[in-house]
């Protein structure tokens, strides 16, 4: 691949390598993997799905690391939220007025191995891990339930992480195919769990735009959630797509501000068989979250560097889905 050797400011910091400059922009890449960091609402079955607005926005969402190497993140997830309506939970169960909080830690990687494709092209593998913990309040008919839950999320992979970047390494464009298993805690009946039952394939393809001179990164991530049927409640929840826009701008060689918007909107209907979805419609649910983002980054005696970033997403547009709050703090870096 391509290893231009002249200088290039981002963020208000110098970068002489291609490794250098893939080390400063791992930690949007390590982020925008995280599908599966918090089981989140939106419509589909118990209005609860891979997604929120703002989830995968932030500095370097295009990037695929041109430097091989291994690159690690961990990123921490809270989210409130609150549905005022009725709520499908398969087998004709429904709920009102769910109100839910979750927090998920997940350990996400991204591994470029020694390569030489042609073009400026780059491929890597990633995946992602999560533990988390829910808590959960409806009414189910008469009866008021409280449930919390705790313990391995589903787990996402993408065995194909295409990266490209431009000569200058200001334009970089990446396309991937995550798979998320059913492999976390979840019930038949439940109101809580960390789990959703049925597998998850998201096609995605991302842009960021490094305006060096002005310490600018403007990125963007597009993707579609197209899941399996539930096997147990015979529930299928409809294709997602959402877009995540962020703008950061650089203060200091350490420090960037910026802001986000997320956009999810549901392009299939939800099918159960005659039930409450196809009484409402297809059930198909939207929502939008802008919010703050700041990145810092964090210079280790060995050399290595840490890189922090902080998200807040607030809906404020809902349609079909619990509307809430999220809160994300990542930290990343590179082996």
């Amino acid at each position: 691949m391509h290893d231009t050797l002249e200088n290039l400011s981002i963020g208000g910091r110098t970068v002489r390598s291609a490794e250098a400059r893939s080390s400063l922009l791992s930690i949007g890449v390590t982020a925008a993997l995280l599908t599966s960091a918090a089981p989140q609402a939106q419509a589909t079955e118990a209005v609860a799905g891979r997604y929120i607005p703002g989830i995968f926005a932030g500095p370097g969402a295009g990037v695929v690391p041109p430097a091989p190497g291994f690159y690690w993140g961990i990123q921490n997830a809270y989210y409130h939220g609150e549905a005022g309506d009725t709520v499908p939970f398969g087998e004709g169960r429904i709920a009102i007025g769910l109100e839910a909080d979750m927090w998920v830690t997940a350990l996400a990687g991204v591994y470029v191995p020694e390569q030489n494709l042609p073009g400026n092209w780059t491929y890597s593998f990633q995946f992602a891990l999560p533990f988390g913990w829910t808590g959960a309040t409806a009414e189910l008919g008469p009866i008021d339930t409280d449930q919390d839950v705790a313990g391995l999320g589903d787990i996402a992979f993408a065995p194909v992480a295409l990266g490209w970047h431009n000569d200058a390494m200001n334009m970089f464009f990446s396309s991937s195919l995550t798979v998320t298993a059913p492999t976390g805690e979840w019930e038949s009946g439940d109101i809580a769990f960390i789990g959703l039952n049925y597998w998850t394939f998201t096609p995605a393809i991302g842009v960021t735009r490094l305006i060096p001179e002005q310490g600018l990164d403007l990125s963007a991530k597009f993707g579609v959630d197209i899941n399996t049927r539930n096997p147990d409640t015979d529930y299928y929840s409809g294709a997602v797509a959402h877009l995540d826009l962020s703008m950061t701008k650089g203060v200091n060689e350490q420090l960037a501000v910026g802001g986000l918007a997320g956009f999810l909107y549901q392009i299939e209907d939800d099918d159960d068989d005659g039930g409450f979805a196809d009484n409402h419609d297809g059930f198909r649910g939207s929502s939008i979250a802008i919010g703050p983002l700041l990145t810092y980054k964090s210079k280790l005696a060995n050399g290595n560097e840490i890189d922090l970033t902080f998200k807040w997403a607030h809906e404020i547009d809902v349609d079909n889905r619990m509307k809430g709050d999220a809160v994300f703090l990542t930290i990343a870096g590179k082996f």
